[in-house]
This record gives structure tokens, sequence and C-alpha cells, in this order.
């Protein structure tokens, strides 16, 4: 069952930024249904703040849960340079210390897309083929071996128009030489996307930023993550 959750604004075609993810191999074997409830908090509570640090208002998104994962749709007008810097790396910044909590069944790794496109509103909720697009990019296989060869917490694709229209035109927020181009299928779309690789320079992260990340969301994690010790 998908569920929207956020403020419902109108949309007729308007462009938005729009951001994925799933929790990589959520139904293995060691991780029980309180487990996985538990990394889907921690996702949750890592995107949401990761959102908020980037001056990105989690109740004006579109808030679409996918069971292992997330769809999160911006509103028009809101700058989609948000989604490039400094969000990924407050991300991946969340991810990493929540992981340096958890025990192996609870760690998080974590596959992510980015994109922008033209989003359509009706009576049942937002569609349209860049969201049907930034999903499937979740599935591309280069993102999953990338998962699978390295010990990376998160691994991001964005997609060729994010690339074009604004990595390349604004390097100062990410290193153009940072990411490489896959071009790949999944199922019979084809996908024409670009990985950061992991040990690039990070995307733009102000300084600042590495020192407000002491909330809320870490004690609920350390708090999860005790609780899931003493089973």
């Amino acid at each position: 069952m998908i569920v929207e959750r956020g403020v419902a604004w109108a949309a007729d075609g308007q462009s938005c930024a729009m951001f994925a993810a799933d929790i990589a191999d959520f139904t293995r074997q060691d991780r029980d249904e309180e487990t996985q409830s538990h990394l889907r908090h921690a996702l949750y509570g890592a995107i949401r703040e990761a959102l908020t640090g980037s001056g990105i208002a989690w109740e004006e998104c579109v808030q679409r849960d996918r069971g292992d994962g997330a769809l999160v749709i911006l509103p028009p007008g809101m700058s989609p340079h948000l989604i490039i810097a400094p969000f990924p790396e407050r991300l991946r910044y969340l991810i990493g210390r929540y992981n340096r909590f958890a025990t192996p069944p609870a760690r998080l790794q974590v596959r992510a897309a980015l994109n922008i496109g033209p989003v359509y509103r009706d009576e049942n909720g937002y569609s349209g083929e860049d969201i049907n697009l930034v999903c499937q990019m979740l599935d591309i296989q280069p993102l999953r071996r990338l998962l699978r060869n390295t010990d990376t917490d998160l691994a991001l694709t964005i997609s060729a128009r994010v690339h074009d229209t604004i990595v390349l035109r604004h390097p100062r927020l990410a290193d153009p030489a940072s990411f490489r181009r896959v071009r790949t299928r999944v199922k019979r779309t084809r996908i024409d996307a670009w990985i950061h690789e992991p040990g690039s320079p990070p995307l733009a992260f102000p300084a600042r930023s590495a020192n407000s990340q002491h909330s809320a969301f870490t004690s609920r994690i350390v708090n999860l993550t005790s609780r899931l010790q003493g089973r």
C-alpha cells in the first residue's frame, strides 16, 4: 500500500526536485520484523533531519512510503540545488553516525537517487515519468554492485538532467569528476545516470553543520539500538 504524507500542493507539470532511497538487503535473513522497523525509523529520521538541515521543510514535501525506503518530492519553486548540496552529504553523515552504534543486522546501507522533472497531481496523488525514473534508478545494477563491493554507507546516483543542469553548471556544489556515467536498463527502461564514487571529494557540506548534528535523532537511534541489543 502506498501512503503519501505532507502538504498536498497543486501540480500540473511543474518541475520539482525529488529524492528516492531504499535500504539495501532489507529482508536479509538476520533481519526480523523488529529490526526492519528499527531500520525504517532510522532511515526516515536521517532523511528528515538531512532535509531540514539543508533548508528543506519536511512538512512541505510530499512523502511516499515505499516499505524498504521512501520517495520525497520537493514543492515547485524550491531550489533544486539543495538536493545536491548540502543534502546528500548531510544524509551520508547522519547514516554514518547511526552506524557507529548499530549492530550488524541493524547497520544501514542506503541506495539513493536524485532527479528533477515535471510532476502531476490528481485525486489519487502525484505521478509523472520522472517519479517513475527516480525510483527505477535505485535498481540499476551498478549502484547495487557499489554497495556489495564497498562498505560505503550511501551509494548515490543522479539523473542525466541533474548532472547536466546542476553539477556541470555549478561545479562548486559538486565536482563533476567525482561522478561516473552509467548507461543501463531496468526492465524495459533505458537509464542514463551518474554515480558518485566513494572516496571522491565529498559534495558541498558546510563545516559548521558537522557539529550541529547532535540532535534528538541521534538520541532516538542510540535508545532504539540499545533496546535491540538487550532483546
